[in-house]
């Protein structure tokens, strides 16, 4: 930031609030109707009737949602997986919160496993104060421009659901045949099955699809056997294999792999070939599971691992694009989720699973019609997606430039005239040391009553 305004006065958060662990609240004391809410690192948990504090409370997120910043102006009770901070009475508690948000304070997590900030992180942290009659100021200019960015930003996500609506619809209208034309002169869908020597089944698919086309499992279709890949290690200096991470929005990012300990030999069975599809065996989510993408470019030499279960069907049967699409429709979702099985919370489909899931099977011709109108389609609404993306980081990036500006004092205006930021932290310095004396003969009696 650059240098502090006139008047006004820097120092750690720790010497202008007292920071406090949270604490939990028995289940006994909870309920849905109180008028606190019982606070943890994610927001509220629940209610209660009798806060652990009575005052103006930021609380601040200390495990799991590390670094997340919430205030209460009429108090609250902490959980114990928050940190919280009562602010004092002649400081503006949302001056304060901005701040501890601008700070990022989720960037101190030092953990390995559950995300967590330490205190003493929290406590260097340095708070911007201005005079008492500029406080208000700045944080009714911030909440105006804030204000202004939330309209915005709430249109834009309104937007964004509705192109998700209109992918889904597009998809929709794809896997029933209203997508493209139908023409009467295309080869239907049976002679290409007979051709590729797979006999159609029926099949319940709960769609109304055109009468020309017709439907096949998996494993019908494939040219040669479901496979999975093989458990490596990693090594260096060993043959690349693909990570699970790598099946992104119906592709494989060939990008996403690591050095296995093999050799060339011992991957020779599970490289990647373009054209291959392959599906997840198991995830934490039902959404997700059996999830597949497409290698649609020639692969630099690259294995699968054993996360993962390689397709491959004919061209001549099925083109590429078109099973990645209908495998990520309803038309495929539904059947996996119906079969996947889970085990300790994770989710799993297996080859057999995946040879029984049905697919519509549209003429040849007609594939790549679909393909091409819903490649032209998506290509919209994606770039439609980017638009609003970059409308959603630039609202991102003006918030950070007005908080910026107001703790840099050229937010508003300055009156030279008001007390100083030194001389009102002097005075909270003092009451907070008399409220200190106040309370000590108290426990020191209770102490020595007790002996």
């Amino acid at each position: 930031m650059s240098a502090l305004p006139v008047g006004w006065s820097e120092l750690p958060l720790a010497e202008i609030c007292k920071v406090s662990y949270g604490k939990a609240l028995a289940k006994e004391a909870r309920s849905s109707t109180g008028p606190f809410h019982y606070v943890g690192s994610g927001g509220s948990i629940a209610r209660t009737d009798d806060p652990l504090v009575r005052s103006e409370t930021i609380v601040v997120g200390r495990k799991g949602t590390a670094g997340s910043v919430q205030r209460y102006p009429n108090g609250c009770w902490p959980s114990d997986t928050t940190f919280y901070l009562e602010v004092p009475g002649e400081l503006d508690g949302q001056l304060i919160e901005h701040q501890l948000r601008a700070a990022q304070l989720g960037q101190h997590d030092r953990s390995t496993a559950l995300p967590g900030l330490g205190r003493p992180d929290l406590e260097r942290t340095g708070i911007r104060v201005p005079p008492r009659s500029e406080q208000e100021r700045i944080v009714t200019a911030i909440e105006e421009a804030f204000s202004k960015l939330d309209a915005g930003e709430v249109a834009l996500r309104a937007t964004r659901q509705r192109l998700k609506r209109l992918r889904e619809s597009v998809l929709a209208a794809a896997v029933t045949g209203r997508l493209v034309p139908q023409d009467p002169t295309d080869e239907p869908a049976a002679r290409l099955l007979a051709d590729s020597g797979v006999s159609q089944r029926r099949a319940e698919l709960n769609l109304t699809m055109p009468r020309s086309w017709a439907t096949a499992t998996v494993g019908d279709l494939i040219s040669e056997p479901l496979s999975n890949g093989r458990s490596v290690q990693t090594a260096d200096g060993g043959f690349p294999v693909l990570r699970l991470t790598c099946l992104r929005d119906g592709k494989i990012d060939l990008a996403e792999r690591k050095l296995g300990a093999w050799d060339a030999n011992e991957a020779a069975g599970f490289l990647v070939e373009r054209g291959d599809f392959f599906v997840s065996r198991g995830n934490g989510s039902l959404r997700l599971v059996g999830r597949g993408g497409l290698v649609d470019v020639d692969p630099d030499p690259v294995a699968y691992p054993d996360t993962l279960i390689r397709i491959r069907i004919p061209a001549s049967a099925m083109a590429p694009k078109l099973l990645s699409i209908w495998w990520n429709a309803r038309v495929v979702r539904d059947q996996l989720e119906a079969q996947a099985r889970t085990t300790a919370g994770i989710y799993k489909v297996n080859q057999g699973m995946i040879a029984t899931v049905f697919l519509p099977v549209p003429g040849r011709v007609e594939q790549d019609r679909i393909v091409s109108e819903l490649e032209r389609q998506f290509s919209f609404i994606d770039a439609c997606e980017r638009t609003i993306a970059v409308g959603l980081a630039r609202s991102a990036a003006l918030r950070r430039s007005i908080l910026k500006s107001a703790f840099e004092g050229r937010l508003v205006s300055q009156d030279p005239t008001n007390e100083t930021a030194a001389a009102l932290l002097d005075r909270i310095r003092a009451e907070r040391d008399a409220a200190g004396k106040a309370r000590k003969p108290g426990r020191t009696s209770k102490a020595a009553s007790s002996t």
